[in-house]
């Protein structure tokens, strides 16, 4: 069948990236946005455009008090909150009830009150479709996602193999010429993000990987496979006793956190068993200063503030911490985490070159038409430009909306799935009638452009928080976004009338 190792590792490197480089595309893409999903919400959240106090937050009179209030009074079973930080200056709450209802409010970190209902799930739902899909039944776009990433290392390691140019591939950039062109695009941006690719890869099959190899898990643990979980994770749990108890000073047992871990600041707190005499407390550590995901958590009893339990990961789950910290990114250094977004879209730039070389190739063997062609350069559109396309108008939908519509996280998620199938739909109109099979590039590329500089102009007429009150505001986060949006509507505003002038001129 195959006349070299050569031939069949091609094959291979062809074969996923034709089936799946379509996932891997959608979550190297959401991904990138979910580098800054904390400032995506500050721009779809705008309730939350708060200055940061320097005063430390006190949780006994910021949120303890208003627990009932926030919760209905109901009986809950527990609650936490995410301490405000440089990227998001609120406190985040939620809680759940004994009947597994949940709660969640954004809190004000100074003042006497709780934030608006966020009607958006604001920088959450790019970070959920990127390993989820949101697909959520029988963990589908989880298990879907795990198995690309899995053959897509396996495709970086054909690609590595097949290049006896690997060093030279680096440095070939021939824009002048078609197919090749795409074919070094392809080359340049694998070989420069080759490791962060691996890693990427490689660390996301690995954070869920008991969804993918459940067997070992369950062969050890049986029926209890949670307890898998607490003991790699070193975490300390106790049942409720059913007799009321009261909440000693979280401050206090914050204040003995940070003793305990010497320069290190509280960035996650939840209370187990809320007003039972068993009730304990976890206090885990900021991530921002660090690369692992060790949250170094400390456990205290929540009637006498006593330190309970410390966890002290196994080494083969500090390990592991340190891989999932690479791949989750909450560090907060600026120019690391630019890196990661520009090799996340490189990624993107490497598959979507990738497709469109297969394309025009096929294109010079085959007349046009045929249905390999035009199904891929369907898939192709609809990815490279109709993904973008239904961000940037989620992202106008969002300032468009009004405040108190109900379900109005849902029509923005509804939006964003409605542009993106009609993105397609047109895509396939303009292929079928086009005598090369061609997808209307230039068309998207303008729309884009006029999109991203829209969701500007909402953003500015709905909340006054136009780029330069932004930045004189020091609302970096909200200047961050916005100023990103106009350089992809320069960016694509400048291809989509090259391509047009091109397209013209052919004729």
């Amino acid at each position: 069948m195959f006349t070299s190792v050569r031939q069949a590792l091609l094959w291979m490197h062809r074969f996923v990236g034709i089936g799946f480089s379509g996932l891997l595309l959608i979550a190297f893409f959401m991904g990138s946005l979910a580098v800054y999903d904390r400032e995506l919400d500050s721009w779809m959240l705008p309730h939350i455009r708060l200055a940061p106090i320097d005063t430390p937050l006190s949780l006994d009179h910021r949120v303890v008090p208003h627990i009932a209030g926030l919760t209905q009074g109901k009986p809950l079973m527990q609650w936490y909150v995410e301490l405000p930080d440089e990227r998001r200056p609120v406190v985040r709450f939620q809680a759940w009830t004994k009947d597994r209802q949940g709660f969640s409010r954004f809190l004000a970190p100074a003042g006497d009150r709780a934030l608006p209902e966020a009607g958006s799930l604001g920088g959450d739902f790019f970070y959920r479709m990127h390993y989820t899909l949101n697909i959520n039944f029988w963990n589908i776009g989880a298990r879907l996602l795990g198995l690309a990433a899995m053959l897509g290392i396996i495709a970086l390691i054909a690609g590595v193999c097949i290049h006896a140019r690997l060093f030279q591939d680096l440095f070939t950039l021939r824009a002048d010429k078609s197919p090749r062109r795409l074919l070094d695009m392809h080359n340049l941006t694998g070989v420069f993000t080759l490791p962060f690719q691996v890693v990427i890869l490689l660390s996301g099959v690995l954070i869920l990987f008991p969804l993918y190899l459940p067997a070992g898990i369950l062969a050890v643990y049986l029926d209890q496979p949670g307890k898998f979980g607490q003991e790699a994770d070193a975490a300390y749990s106790r049942p409720a006793s059913g007799i009321p108890g009261s909440l000693a000073s979280l401050d206090r047992m914050m204040a003995q956190a940070r003793l305990h871990w010497g320069d290190g600041e509280p960035a996650f707190v939840r209370v187990w068993h809320p007003g039972d005499a068993n009730a304990y407390v976890e206090i885990s550590r900021s991530l921002a200063d660090r690369m692992s995901q060790d949250g170094q958590t400390l456990y205290f009893d929540g009637a006498s503030a006593r330190l309970l339990h410390e966890s002290r990961l196994p080494a083969a789950s500090a390990s592991f911490k340190f891989l999932a910290g690479l791949h989750v990114a909450h560090f907060q250094q600026q120019w690391l985490r630019a890196l990661y977004f520009f090799a996340g879209l490189s990624g993107c730039v490497m598959l979507g070159s990738g497709l469109l070389y297969w394309l025009e190739k096929r294109r010079l063997q085959h007349a046009a038409g045929q249905w390999g062609v035009v199904s891929m350069t369907l898939l192709s559109s609809a990815l490279i430009t109709g993904m973008p396309l239904a961000t940037l108008a989620m992202l106008v939908v969002n300032r468009w909306l009004p405040i108190d519509l109900v379900d109005r996280a849902q029509w923005e998620t509804t939006a964003f799935y409605w542009v993106w199938v009609l993105a397609a739909v047109h895509a396939l109109l303009v292929i079928l009638r086009s005598a090369q099979s061609r997808a209307p590039w230039a068309a998207h590329l303008l729309l884009i452009s006029a999109l991203a500089l829209l969701a500007v102009l909402s953003n500015a007429w709905s909340t006054g928080d136009h780029l330069w009150r932004a930045m004189n505001q020091k609302l970096s986060a909200v200047a961050g976004v916005d100023l990103a949006l106009m350089i992809i509507a320069l960016l694509a505003g400048i291809m989509g009338r090259r391509l047009l002038r091109h397209k013209r001129s052919a004729r």
